[in-house]
């Protein structure tokens, strides 16, 4: 992994720093979930494709209900009532009794009735659209993903080299206290060898106090960039950080190639995506046939004996033939979000265009800043030398001094500002040709 793709410029810290944030930043890990909420949303998709087995037990206990009364006893106890009177005086005599009329409950008092169910769709064109649309959602979840990692990646780089920056202009001041230390110095003995006025004495004094407060103000910002850059890696804030690397080394151009930004790739899933609700729409005027095939028991108790088995086989169809122009606002609904989409691909693509070019331009403007910020920097340090040298001898002013300190000081400063701008400037025009080497499951495809 390459820092911004020169071996010659690799930092391995950075490469560490990076590959942290990518294993545990919360956001990331966010967006991993989401991409599984996706898959999982694809595989239930595709299982309706498949048969279904259930089992439905009911047990149903009931009083009262409508009766069917049958006139069984009207119509057999007349005729009992005629043969025992002919054969009463026989030698046999009958006696044939008389009955009740018959009462049937048509809701049973006990019943049970279980059974396996097997249900398979025929004919669904509804479940092959939503595979479809679960597909583009995935594919959808995956770019977000993408582009979250790559602009991770970014930040992380532009957080390292603030800390990397802010540290070096900590050592810069450190560097220009020390020199205005030596400067007091000179100056309090010149002023006590009455050699120099009492006023120089405190100029030299108030230009190290300034820099004492500037010292201050540019460790504050160190420790922050730290801090920034542990919270992207999803550390402790006070974890220590390392940073090592020379921004003002110029950079080389990079070799990895140049890929397709994930934010088009997410619209375009989102365009399928609106083109599979299209699909799934315009299913509903379709009918839908399954087989529903049921095998069980029917009784009064469970374990009263054997049960009558029951097996039914059907097939079932549903076809909705009227419902007042639902079917039809959702295909037009869905049509218009994709002509939306499509609109906001092109706008995006071409701002994409567009920031790329200007990183682009970016890169190459802090290029030319980096040569000319080092050019002042070597003839700041020289007249630095050369003030000192006069100071010393005392063929120099105090004013005349700390001007060309201060000289000396903005122009490595600034050196160091250039540097890091510079590769900043890498930094984002990576991000805009989406050339980071992201590990395969950050850009995986939809299985």
């Amino acid at each position: 992994m390459l820092l911004f793709g020169t071996a010659a410029h690799a930092d391995p810290l950075l490469d560490r720093y990076v590959t942290e944030a990518l294993a545990s930043n919360s956001a990331l890990q966010a967006q991993h979930f989401a991409v599984e909420a996706a898959l999982q949303g694809l595989s239930a998709a595709r299982g309706k494709r498949g048969p279904t087995v259930t089992l439905n037990a009911r047990y149903t206990a009931a009083e009262g209900g409508r009766v069917i009364e049958l006139p069984t006893g009207d119509l057999v106890n007349p005729v009992y009532q005629t043969l025992n009177q002919l054969t009463a005086g026989s030698a046999n005599p009958t006696a044939f009794p008389q009955i009740d009329n018959t009462d049937i409950a048509l809701v049973r008092r006990r019943e049970q009735d279980t059974r396996l169910s097997f249900a398979a769709p025929l004919y669904a064109p509804e479940i092959d659209a939503e595979v479809h649309l679960r597909a583009a959602q995935l594919e959808g979840s995956q770019a977000t993903r993408e582009a979250y990692a790559r602009a991770l990646v970014r930040d992380v780089k532009t957080a390292y080299l603030r800390a990397v920056a802010a540290d070096a202009g900590v050592q810069v001041l450190e560097a220009s206290r020390a020199s205005l230390q030596a400067n007091l110095r000179v100056a309090q003995a010149l002023v006590a060898a009455g050699k120099a006025t009492r006023d120089q004495g405190l100029r030299a004094e108030a230009e190290l106090l300034d820099i004492e407060q500037r010292l201050n103000t540019a460790r504050n910002e160190a420790r922050a960039a730290r801090r920034f850059l542990n919270l992207l890696r999803n550390q402790d804030e006070n974890t220590p950080v390392d940073v090592r690397v020379d921004t003002t080394e110029p950079l080389g151009d990079g070799s990895a190639p140049a890929s397709s930004r994930p934010e088009l790739r997410q619209l375009d899933a989102q365009i399928d995506e609106a083109e599979g609700a299209r699909k799934l729409a315009r299913a509903a005027y379709q009918p839908v046939l399954a087989v529903v095939a049921d095998a069980g028991i029917q009784g009064v108790e469970y374990g009263s004996g054997r049960d009558p088995d029951v097996a039914t086989v059907s097939l079932v169809l549903k076809w909705t033939l009227l419902d007042f122009g639902t079917r039809r606002a959702a295909v037009s609904r869905a049509a218009a979000q994709a002509n939306q989409l499509k609109a906001l691909r092109q706008d995006v693509q071409r701002q994409l265009a567009l920031a790329r070019a200007n990183a682009a331009d970016r890169v190459q403007t802090t290029a030319d800043s980096l040569s000319t910020a080092a050019a002042r920097r070597a003839a700041a340090e020289e007249s630095l030398r050369i003030a000192e040298r006069k100071r010393d001898a005392g063929q120099l002013s105090q004013a005349e001094f700390i001007d060309a300190e201060r000289s000396a000081t903005a122009a490595r400063m600034g050196l160091l500002l250039a540097g890091t701008e510079q590769r900043i400037a890498a930094a984002e025009l990576e991000f805009t040709e989406a050339r980071f080497p992201l590990p395969a499951v950050l850009s995986g495809v939809s299985p």
